[in-house]
């Protein structure tokens, strides 16, 4: 310290005495000086002497002139900037104050009209800043002086200046580069370096509903969660979080908090105009004597509905008074530091459904928990997670080997004890601790509640060893250390071949690492489900649920596989019931319906929403992001996409997926398709990154084809006689079909997936004496794959064949092994009788026959809906063709052209309706997708271009 000081004087030289060190610099270093010519206080602020070694000392110096000449009530002004002897710092006056910070600290939110008025001095000293052309980039609180009821900001220039004049290196970490991740944008967060005003609104707009709500919009156990949250979260109405907040003021802070830069309030002269109207000093326009008499008149009947309203009882707080937050313990020993965590884990668990009680996700408290074992945060942490019974304690060590474990129930809407229990034992006989511990909280829960029988070591193990190994396994879980958590979970296992939790939990961390349907998770999921005797509720339905799932990804092979999927759901929407705050109940049910969804009608935004609830439940869980970027491609566009692929990436993930979506963030942003950056990916990933990278890139009509750039690349990395091998030329056999290179996908060496062979035949890319001798085959071998040549049969004429299959469907069916090959089996007989209507030309008929057939039976259900819509619009019957056409039949399946086809289809009959918007949306879909297509489909894009140019009035490319 002495020797920073004297560096830092001999820095100073003559000009400013340092009388003493300040603190509340973050990572910065403040000094109170004297300037000796004018002997005033200023401040010095040292940036961290890491910085040197990457950022430019003249550069520096030069932004942080030109944000000196700010001139502005509102403003502190940069007397001076220096950068010598390896130190970078800067000169400000000193304000005798605080900081907007320490006043939130102390007070929690600020009255109304302080907040409003200090959002409108700050807005209008940017409105300053950006008519001049700076941008400040690091509004937060801290930044925010205040004197007396005075509100300056400072920094100005700084952030701008470490980012302009880095010179290589990274200062990403430091905060102050691109923003303090609590109040960046959502395009400071994704890494963009060019920002405006824009993000300056945004961040006051952050600072502003703090002021009021007492609590940030975007919050998160580590920077990373925090950054996601602002890319994808959507926070609590400020109306909501402060009633009295005037809704003006609330407006604007919502409009600035838009996601899109284009959505929001672009300048902050607009931000200060919104509200305006509500800061004691604003301009207002001369009221007539009418108004202040219609004024008087509804003042008064707000006055006396106010004291009706004061007299009524108030409602309490929306607290969950059956649901229960155990907080992490305070642990005083070292060694037994497991427990911190652990007793959350286990007390949760054997609370879990003990009467009425029901307990937050140990994963939500551990995220959401911040300060010690005490009472008040305690009652934060059940004001977080809507629990009005919090749990908390202190694990200690006492006299020889023995520990004091001492916990507390506490009641936060009250505030009050409900009951202080303490209990010692041998530190070698924890779990026998932890069951103590929760029959004497059942016990004095009992008095106000019917808890009933008392049921312990809920975990599922009587093993201390494997529970210690789970529990270990669990805080790495937590954290998405995925190695370490498996070899824990290994361990347990290996103690405790019986171990449910530690049986799923290595499942998922084994989907996550390799692949969802690796055979090592499915075996760990099923035998889970074996197992899930004497669970707490909450585990008991997630361990069922993914038995479930898992046993229904055999598909044919699975006799029961209607029935496992239907319970996997019920299992799941009764766990949402039950557990509505639980984020991982939320991801296996987004998971479920993605994969699952067409079993019972469950459409793509159905699965996108259970995986949102998921996210702003725990927007830290990586793993939940990855199906909505391509969700978030099909239903919002690439813009979309690209905002979960950032909020992933943001949290470091290291799941299998990771290297993947990078790819993809790369694809997505604009203008980076032909960088660098993303053809040095396409050489280094390994192939399984690059087959992540084609679901959400199959959906998206780019007019680079990224989707068959990357499939090209997937085929060519892929090592003959690998497992990936032959898989990798079925995947660029789709995708080149889904962009209409037909004949290019037939003639794509390797193994031929079945239904894109129909659909290749059926738009006329395959000889037809090799679609006729393929499809015979099938039929003749009584494989049910024949079922997926009826669109060719039918097109063709031959209506021997189409009752060849009607014959042999009602033979097959009673005699199929299982639930989904038997309903295969009756879907396929009955849709070849409608396919022999239409080769009939009996279009009331095929539709009749077409309506009877079930959506939740799709193995080859897309150009059989298809044809069933067609008939629709044969008979007139548009508006039911367009309610169906609204969604895809396969969400989260294989990309094919017949997506497009139905898509298409969408713009025709949304066109007949007048229904313009969607029309168009369609069309243009269409045209983008066969841009490039084979002549084969030439007439839909004619046909599509054309609808463009009468709709909009513009011919289209």
């Amino acid at each position: 310290m002495g020797d920073l000081l004297a560096r830092l004087q001999a820095a100073l030289g003559d000009t400013y005495r340092i009388e003493k060190e300040l603190g509340g610099g973050g990572m910065s270093r403040l000094f109170l000086a004297t300037e000796a010519s004018l002997h005033r206080q200023v401040v010095i602020k040292l940036l961290p002497p890491e910085f040197t070694s990457e950022v430019s000392a003249a550069r520096f110096k030069q932004e942080i002139e030109l944000a000196a000449h700010l001139q502005h009530p509102n403003i502190l002004p940069v007397l001076t900037a220096g950068a010598k002897d390896d130190l970078l710092f800067y000169v400000m006056p000193f304000v005798p104050g605080e900081s907007l910070r320490h006043r939130l600290t102390r007070e929690g939110r600020l009255p109304v009209a302080d907040a409003v008025r200090i959002l409108h001095e700050i807005a209008d000293a940017l409105a300053q800043a950006h008519a001049e052309g700076v941008i400040h980039r690091d509004i937060k609180p801290e930044n925010i002086l205040l004197l007396g009821s005075h509100a300056v900001l400072t920094d100005f220039g700084v952030a701008r200046a470490l980012a302009e004049s880095r010179s290589g290196g990274r200062l990403t970490d430091t905060g102050l580069a691109l923003g303090t991740p609590g109040y960046m944008s959502p395009e400071q967060a994704a890494g963009e370096r060019h920002v405006d005003a824009r993000a300056d609104v945004y961040a006051l707009a952050v600072v502003g509903y703090e002021m009021l709500a007492g609590f940030p919009p975007f919050a998160g156990p580590t920077a990373q969660a925090v950054i996601a949250a602002h890319l994808t979260a959507t926070p609590k109405p400020l109306t909501d979080a402060r009633p009295d907040t005037p809704p003006e003021v609330a407006n604007a802070v919502a409009r600035a908090l838009a996601k899109d830069p284009n959505a929001r309030l672009r300048t902050a002269a607009e931000f200060r105009d919104a509200i305006g109207e509500a800061h004691p000093g604003a301009a207002r326009r001369p009221i007539s004597r009418r108004v202040r008499v219609a004024a008087a008149v509804t003042g008064a009947i707000v006055l006396a509905a106010a004291a009706v309203l004061a007299l009524r009882p108030r409602a309490p707080t929306a607290l969950d008074p059956n649901l229960v937050a155990v907080a992490p313990f305070d642990v005083l020993d070292p060694k037994l530091q497991l427990w911190h965590e652990g007793l959350v884990d286990v007390l949760s668990r054997n609370l879990d459904g003990a009467g009425p009680l029901r307990t937050v996700s140990p994963t939500v408290v551990v995220r959401r928990w911040s300060g010690r074992a005490d009472p008040t945060a305690a009652a934060e942490l059940g004001r977080k997670t809507g629990a009005r019974l919090a749990v908390f304690g202190q694990l200690v060590a006492a006299h020889g080997d023995s520990v004091r474990l001492t916990g507390s129930i506490l009641d936060v809407a009250t505030g009050r004890a409900v009951g202080d229990i303490e209990l010692r034992e041998a530190s070698a006989s924890m779990d026998r601790l932890a069951d103590s511990l929760t029959i004497a909280l059942l016990r004095e829960l009992g008095r106000s509640r019917p808890i009933g029988a008392v049921r312990v070591t809920a975990l599922g193990s009587k093993s201390l060893p494997a529970l210690k190994a789970f529990l270990q396994g669990e805080q790495f879980f937590r954290r998405t250390a995925w190695d370490s958590a498996l070899a824990y979970y290994q361990r347990a296992i290996d103690i405790d071949s019986t171990f449910a939790l530690a049986l799923r939990h290595a499942g998922l961390t084994l989907g996550w690492q390799r692949w969802g349907g690796d055979s090592l998770a499915r075996a760990f999921s099923l035998r889970a489900g074996r197992f899930v005797r004497g669970l707490a509720p909450r585990e008991s339905l997630l361990v069922t649920a993914d038995s479930l799932s898992e046993a229904a990804w055999g598909f044919g092979a699975d006799p029961l596989w209607r029935t496992h999927v239907r319970r996997a759901f019920a299992t799941l929407e009764e766990a949402a019931r039950r557990y509505p705050n639980d984020p991982e109940v939320w991801y296996e049910l987004g998971d479920l319906r993605h994969h699952f969804g067409p079993a019972v009608a469950a459409t793509e935004q159905a699965a996108l929403d259970a995986f949102d609830r998921s996210i702003a439940l725990d927007s830290a869980l990586g793993p939940t992001y990855i199906h909505p970027i391509q969700l978030g491609v099909i239903l919002g566009g690439p813009a979309a996409g690209l905002r979960y692929a950032r909020a992933y990436l943001s949290l470091d993930p290291k799941d299998v997926s990771a290297g993947g979506m990078r790819l993809v963030a790369r694809f997505l942003s604009p203008g980076s398709a032909a960088s660098p950056e993303v053809e040095q990916l396409l050489d280094t990933l390994p192939p399984h990154s690059l087959f992540y990278a084609l679901w959400p890139l199959d959906v998206w009509p780019d007019s680079a084809e990224s989707a068959v750039r990357v499939a090209r690349r997937l085929a060519a990395r892929s090592p003959p006689g690998s497992s990936d091998f032959n898989y990798s030329r079925v995947r660029l056999s789709l995708s080149l079909a889904r962009r209409g290179h037909l004949r290019d996908a037939f003639h794509t060496p390797g193994e031929r997936e079945p239904t894109l062979l129909t659909q290749l035949a059926a738009l006329g890319a395959v000889p037809a004496d090799t679609a006729d001798a393929v499809f015979s085959g099938w039929l003749r071998n009584d494989n049910w794959l024949a079922l997926y040549a009826l669109p060719w049969w039918s097109k063709t004429g031959d209506t021997m064949s189409l009752r060849e299959v009607a014959r042999r469907a009602g033979r097959n069916a009673p005699s199929a092994t299982s639930e989904l090959t038997r309903e295969v089996w009756l879907y396929g007989g009955e849709a070849a009788r409608g396919y022999l209507a239409l080769a009939r030309r009996d279009t009331a008929e095929a539709l009749r026959r077409f309506a009877s057939l079930p959506d939740t039976v799709c193995t080859p259900c897309t150009l059989v809906r298809l044809a069933k819509m067609h008939a629709l619009e044969r008979l007139g019957r548009n508006r039911e063709a367009a309610d169906v056409l609204d969604h895809l039949p396969f969400p989260g399946f294989f990309a094919m052209p017949s997506d497009v086809l139905w898509i298409l289809e969408r713009g025709r009959v949304n066109d007949r309706l007048g229904n313009r918007e969607k029309a168009i949306d369609a069309y243009q879909y269409v045209a983008d997708a066969w841009r490039h297509a084979d002549p084969e489909l030439e007439p839909y894009v004619e046909e599509a271009k054309a609808a463009l140019k009468r709709l909009t009035g513009e011919p289209r490319k």
